[in-house]
């Protein structure tokens, strides 16, 4: 006969279990309804949490933070400035805040890189390549340009400059230590003007954020706010001042996103 301890924590199991499969995070609007606003940012909801959206509102990755009416976000370890935000269009034009701080010589050397299941590139855009810690007889071939780093702690203390492919190049980019590459217009020609470098990178580029809009276009015709299971990560549907009791599934919705509305 077990005993009474033992009945008790077999049905606080049972329970915990029960309570794991219930999607209570349906339940609650949780805050959704606000929208970040920040300085000209403003009205931005679904897929972006920060300040007054709590963190179940958005995809973990896409964080807003507001500094002195400046807009940030964080994308693969790169900070950047949001200039603008269409949320319409579902776009935002953004900038790196390294380049911004430190010139074209930041101390640390990371790529632009998107999330592709999170964001698309804008069009009108190419690569503006830059190289460090290059053989000081180094030679690129036109267009391309080079400026000092007289700070920067390598060998060569200039920072070389190449717009577009860098198969075009040859073997003088692998003879570099470190490149980065910052998406601009594609609009700029001459990488050898300083001034017309700087104007480009502070004109930021263009992103369209992708994650999750089919599920939450749904979200918000059935009357509720989009949000994201953290847990289980997934779209997910917060009711709009209702039960939950009514929620029913979404036999068409994408698997691994929300399958239930409001």
């Amino acid at each position: 006969m077990p005993s009474l301890s033992i009945i008790l924590h077999i049905l606080q199991f049972i329970i915990l279990l029960k309570l794991i499969q219930i999607p209570l995070y349906l339940c609650s609007n949780e805050g959704c309804e606000n929208l970040f606003s920040c300085g000209n940012i403003k009205q931005i909801g679904f897929p972006f949490w920060g300040e007054n959206r709590p963190k179940g509102c958005g995809y973990p990755l896409l964080n807003l933070t507001c500094i002195s009416d400046i807009s940030y976000i964080t994308i693969n370890d790169v900070k950047y400035q949001v200039l603008e935000a269409n949320p319409i269009l579902q776009t935002l034009r953004i900038t790196r805040e390294d380049y911004l701080q430190e010139g074209l010589c930041p101390s640390k050397h990371v790529n632009t890189t998107l999330d592709t299941d999170l964001f698309v590139y804008g069009s009108y855009y190419n690569n503006l390549n830059f190289f460090y810690d290059c053989p000081p007889s180094i030679t690129f071939p036109s267009p391309s340009g080079h400026f000092p780093c007289p700070s920067n702690g390598y060998s060569d203390d200039f920072v070389y400059t190449w717009f577009g492919s860098t198969s075009n190049i040859g073997p003088q980019a692998f003879s570099c230590q470190e490149s980065m590459v910052v998406p601009i217009l594609s609009s700029l020609f001459d990488v050898s003007d300083f001034a017309k470098i700087q104007n480009a990178i502070k004109d930021g580029f263009v992103v369209k954020w992708i994650a999750g809009i089919e599920d939450c276009v749904k979200c918000q015709k059935s009357g509720g706010f989009c949000g994201y299971d953290w847990i289980l990560k997934h779209t997910t549907c917060y009711c709009r001042n209702q039960s939950c009791s009514n929620s029913v599934p979404d036999s068409n919705a994408h698997p691994g996103m929300s399958k239930y509305f409001c």
